[in-house]
C-alpha cells in the first residue's frame, strides 16, 4: 500500500486509542502533511475532537525528542522526511509563539481598556463625591441658618408672651383699682345717710311760742 493511500486505522466497532492517533499522525507526517484533528479523523474514520486533541498534543510534544533521536526513531523514515517533520514541528512552534503573542497583545489591550474604564469611573466617582460633599455642606449651612432663625423667633415669641402677660396683669390691676374707686362714693353716701338719721332735729322757736300761747 502506498504512502499516499494509507489505510484507515482501528475498527469502527471500538473507540479510538492513543495508538490509532499516533499512527495516523505519523502517516500524515510521512506524506508531508501536517497532522491536524480533522485530518486524523479523516484518516481514522471516527473519533471526536475532544478525544483526539489531547492525544495529538502529546504526540507533538514527543515529536521533538523523536527528531533529536534521529530518523530511526520515526519508524526508519528517510532523512528528507525527518527534515520535513522537523520543519513542521518548527512551524508548529512558531505558530504557537505567534498565537501566544497575539493572546498576550489581546490581553494587554483588554487590560489597558479595563484600566482606562476604571480611571474614567474613578474620575466620575471623584466628581460625584465632590458634588455630594458640596451639597452636604450647603445643606448643613441652610440647616444652621434655619436653626438660628428658629431660635430667634422663639426668643421673640417668649418676649412677646412676657409682654402680653405683663399687660394682662396691668389691666387686671387697673380694673381692680377702678372697682375700688367705684365702691368708695357708695360707702360715703351710706355714711352720710347714717349720720343724718342719728342727728337730733332742730326745733323752730317761733313755732314753739305759737303753740304755747
Amino acid at each position: 500500500m502506498s504512502e499516499t493511500a494509507a489505510p484507515r486505522y482501528g475498527l469502527p466497532s471500538r473507540g479510538i486509542t492513543q495508538r490509532d492517533v499516533e499512527l495516523a499522525a505519523d502517516a500524515l507526517l510521512r506524506a508531508g502533511e501536517r497532522p491536524t484533528i480533522e485530518k486524523i479523523r479523516e484518516k481514522i474514520g471516527r473519533g471526536s475532537p475532544n478525544t483526539i486533541n489531547p492525544i495529538l498534543d502529546a504526540w507533538w510534544k514527543r515529536l521533538a525528542s523523536r527528531i533529536d533521536a534521529g530518523p530511526a526513531a520515526l519508524h526508519r523514515l528517510p532523512e528528507s522526511v525527518a527534515h520535513v517533520a522537523e520543519a513542521l514541528w518548527m512551524q508548529a512552534l512558531e505558530e504557537g509563539r505567534r498565537r501566544a503573542e497575539q493572546e498576550t497583545a489581546r490581553d494587554a489591550r483588554a487590560a489597558a481598556q479595563t484600566k482606562g474604564d476604571l480611571e474614567v469611573r474613578s474620575h466620575v466617582l471623584t466628581l460625584r463625591e465632590g458634588e455630594l460633599d458640596t451639597r452636604l455642606k450647603d445643606r448643613e449651612r441652610v440647616q444652621a441658618t434655619l436653626e438660628a432663625q428658629l431660635e430667634e423667633l422663639t426668643l421673640l415669641l417668649r418676649k412677646e408672651q412676657a409682654t402680653r402677660d405683663a399687660q394682662t396683669r396691668r389691666v387686671s390691676d387697673l380694673e381692680e383699682q377702678l372697682r375700688r374707686k367705684r365702691k368708695q362714693p357708695a360707702k360715703r353716701a351710706v355714711k352720710l345717710r347714717s349720720k343724718k338719721k342719728s342727728a337730733p332735729k332742730r326745733v323752730d322757736r317761733t313755732e314753739l311760742r305759737r303753740r304755747t300761747r
